[in-house]
């Protein structure tokens, strides 16, 4: 079926394209397909065990709507269909009239809408029918998506209140001794004992409208009809609701004010996404299913927030609550596209959330209480968020109010160094079974320390911004030690890649090898990786690049498919670090196939949380958990949006501010990037892995691919264009300079010079023909210069406030 996207709103001329979808709204998701909604979920608040999903369609239907007149029944067709994250918007010709029908997650209920048009053809009514046998008595431990989850659940008799005009069902969980189908052995995130009360959990769930219902309920096959009690009328807006409350009361108070307020609710709604749209970059390409993917990812995350916990975000919108590093991750993207807000709030909600002693949860519970505690490591993420949202936001207040919680969790991270290696000891948080992967419990992991490399780094800017010396000491001594120990230890030359880990007892390599090894959090870990870019990428290339994406586990590997699912697919989130290979080693093939895999998934509507590569296909198949059709994940989505801006377009934000990534790729225009209350409308021009000029407020800088912080001024949108050529133009150019603000930049007669500023240590590198020489407030720094890379790079320590002089030539 075709289908069209514009500006994340996905059209059709008839039908409901790539069935079934998930629509969602906050604790509520519901499935739906051409014919009925098929499964609902319901995140109830009081519930600490059992399952999620309270409807599921199986020999049954679930819950449908229809026209009926004279008791003759009629389905609403879909013809000029829209779709958004939360809903539906359909027209149905009927005898030529033409009738609008919607249905949508609101107010973490379902609303099911028709509106007459002035012509209405006589004697129709409204109705909404549904099985009793759709409300679900988990049972199967064959399926973690339909098993008990530690409870047994009786449904009590459906009873309709005509003077309350409300069909009323309750079901209750009753908690029994919880046995994990699906325990596996845990060595990296350290589960939480609760003595829950063992009493029942109650859900109430209601169905009215905003408009007189009749009951009918079939005796055999028992079935429940709910019609409108009067013949509808021209020019009018129906409504049926649906919600869930833990009490009757509750309930009752839910449905008279949804009932009462439905159009408003309904509109605020759409003025929720509509914003989301205003605000998100668009993406003008040769690549259709790109811009789609653009313009679609910010509408399908924020269908993924907690409304009523600020800063709390499920990982996918359906099957999956909320988590730790699944939300903290890859969070460049939501800054990217303008949710500084929403990470303001992330940012409290991991602190406030956090165990009083062991920190940031893995796993949060319905109420949000910790099931969970995160690994060490990935507790660091914390910390690079925060500087990443300095970064973009340039909220110095935030960074203030927020920076004990950090600096406490670096201290608790430091507390597992390793023989003063810099390394954090632990087992792998991901994937899910380290122990295929050869570790034992005494473990460095190369994704551990990877993450934990870029937070050191981080801590040190942020200490530095807060006056804390002791802090940014202990942060350079990290990094500096795992910068002298990283390689040595980790780096495998006959595979030409890192091994996955490390014995923290022996320091002695294991012969596991596992393409996520390098988790890229920030753009600091260049500086420790740089050195094996090239054997890197060939290491891809050989053993992991595949038709359907990036085996995560080479297939030559012992891991390989050991569990018969996480070990033989590919993780989107961790594709970061490849995105940088073939950008930065000017490879347009390999990111014309990175947009392939991209654009085959857009077109299908959903963005998986794991993509299987057990088949040697480019057309990999839905699945019903990792390729759920018609599932967003949140981590997927982040990931691949902000790849696809720092390699497909070749921009990258930081606190120095834009850096531009050029290789021989296609030219292409970014409108709408946001930085520091900024709109950034990026024209890519030409094509080549070098810059000759990049043009901005009327201004021409050569011998730069790092744009000066003090030229992104004026009005909005700031028009910045970038010209990529396939030839270097100057003896000596600025390629990166990762937390260095260039000031007053000026290229004369082949000399370089700038005022520079920044917090704490920046690298400064260069493209040259021959060793340069670098002045800094006139004295002359060391360069380390690779006459083979033709590179140089110069370390440079700043401080908050102090403005040097720098001149290259």
């Amino acid at each position: 079926m075709k289908h069209t996207v514009n500006r994340g709103i996905i059209y059709a001329e008839t039908g409901i394209p790539e069935t079934p979808r998930w629509f969602s709204d906050s604790r509520l998701t519901f499935q739906m397909d051409e014919n009925s909604v098929t499964q609902v979920d319901y995140r109830n608040p009081l519930q600490t065990r059992g399952s999620h999903t309270i409807f599921l369609q199986r020999l049954w239907d679930g819950f449908r709507y229809y026209l009926e007149r004279n008791k003759v029944i009629y389905k609403l067709q879909h013809n000029q269909t829209k779709i958004w994250p939360f809903g539906i918007e359909a027209q149905c010709d009927f005898e030529g009239s033409l009738l609008k029908h919607q249905i949508f997650a609101v107010e973490e209920s379902i609303v099911i809408q028709l509106i007459t048009p002035a012509e209405l053809p006589a004697g129709l009514k409204f109705d909404f029918e549904f099985y009793e046998n759709f409300g679900l008595i988990p049972v199967d431990s064959q399926d973690l998506r339909y098993s008990g989850g530690g409870a047994d659940r009786n449904w009590q008799e459906w009873e309709f209140n005509k003077a309350n005009n409300l069909l009323h069902g309750v079901l209750e969980d009753r908690y029994k001794e919880h046995v994990d189908e699906h325990k596996k052995l845990n060595i990296n995130n350290q589960d939480i004992d609760h003595n829950d009360d063992q009493a029942p959990i109650a859900l109430h769930i209601g169905i009215s409208a905003n408009f007189p219902l009749q009951f009918v309920k079939r005796p055999i096959n028992t079935k429940f009809i709910l019609v409108s009690d009067e013949f509808l009328l021209p020019s009018t807006a129906y409504s049926f609701v649906i919600t869930f409350a833990s009490t009757k009361a509750e309930l009752q108070e839910r449905i008279s004010g949804l009932t009462a307020n439905v159009e408003q609710l309904v509109a605020k709604q759409f003025n929720r996404y509509q914003a989301v749209i205003d605000r998100a970059p668009v993406l003008v390409s040769p690549y259709e299913e790109l811009n789609n993917f653009i313009s679609l990812a910010p509408l399908y995350h924020e269908s993924c927030k907690v409304t009523d916990t600020p800063g709390a975000i499920k990982a996918k919108t359906a099957n999956y609550w909320v988590w730790g590093w699944d939300g903290m991750t890859s969070n460049y993207a939501s800054l990217y596209w303008g949710d500084q807000a929403f990470i303001q709030e992330m940012l409290q909600f991991y602190e406030d959330t956090a165990d009083a002693e062991f920190g940031i949860g893995h796993s949060f519970r319905h109420d949000m209480g910790l099931n969970s505690i995160s690994a060490l490591p990935s507790q660091s993420m914390y910390i690079s968020l925060l500087h990443q949202y300095y970064m973009i936001s340039g909220d110095l207040q935030e960074v203030k109010e927020r920076y004990a919680f950090a600096k406490r969790i670096f201290k608790l991270i430091k507390t597992n160094e390793v023989q003063g290696t810099g390394f954090c000891d632990g087992a792998s948080l991901f994937p899910d079974f380290p122990l295929f992967m050869h570790e034992t419990g005494n473990d460095i992991s190369g994704l551990n320390n990877t993450i934990f490399y870029c937070a050191a780094r981080s801590m040190e800017y942020l200490a530095e911004l807060t006056g804390d010396k002791e802090t940014k000491l202990s942060a350079k001594t990290t990094f500096a030690n795992i910068e002298k120990n990283f390689l040595p230890l980790f780096y495998d030359e006959q595979k030409n890649f890192i091994v996955s880990s490390i014995d923290s007892k022996t320091l002695e390599r294991r012969n596991s090898f596992n393409s996520n090894a390098v988790k890229w959090e920030n753009g600091y870990c260049s500086e420790l990786l740089d050195p094996i870019s090239t054997p890197s990428l060939k290491f891809f290339e050989e053993n992991v690049v595949c038709k359907a994406g990036l085996r995560e586990i080479p297939v030559w590997s012992d891991a390989y498919d050991k569990d018969a699912n996480q070990l033989h697919c590919w993780w989107p989130v961790t594709g970061e670090y490849y995105m940088r290979l073939i950008n930065s080693q000017n490879r347009p093939d390999l990111i014309e196939q990175w947009i392939g895999w991209v654009s085959y998934w857009t077109k299908k509507l959903t963005i998986p949380e794991g993509i299987p590569c057990y088949i040697d296909t480019d057309e990999p198949e839905l699945d019903r958990w990792n390729t759920s059709k018609g599932m967003w994940h949140g981590y997927s989505m982040r990931g691949w949006y902000q790849a696809a801006i720092h390699g497909v377009v070749g921009v990258g934000m930081e606190a120095g501010g834009l850096t531009f990534y050029p290789y021989a790729g296609e030219e292409m225009t970014l409108q709408g990037l946001h930085f520091r209350n900024k709109i950034l409308d990026i024209e890519m021009k030409g094509s080549g892995p070098y810059i000759e000029k990049i043009e901005i407020g009327g201004q021409s800088l050569l011998a730069t691919n790092k744009l000066p912080v003090d030229l992104v001024d004026g009005e909005n949108p700031v028009t910045i264009s970038v010209y990529r050529v396939h030839e270097c133009l100057y003896p000596v150019t600025i390629q990166e300079a990762y937390g260095l603000d260039l000031l007053n930049y000026r290229y004369e007669d082949g000399i370089i010079r700038a005022s520079i500023q920044g917090a704490g240590t920046s690298r400064l590198k260069l493209i040259v023909s021959q060793k340069p020489s670098i002045r800094i407030n006139g004295v002359s720094v060391e360069v380390h210069y690779d006459s083979a890379e033709e590179t140089a790079t110069v370390e440079l320590e700043m401080s908050l406030g102090q403005v040097a002089e720098l001149e290259i030539q």
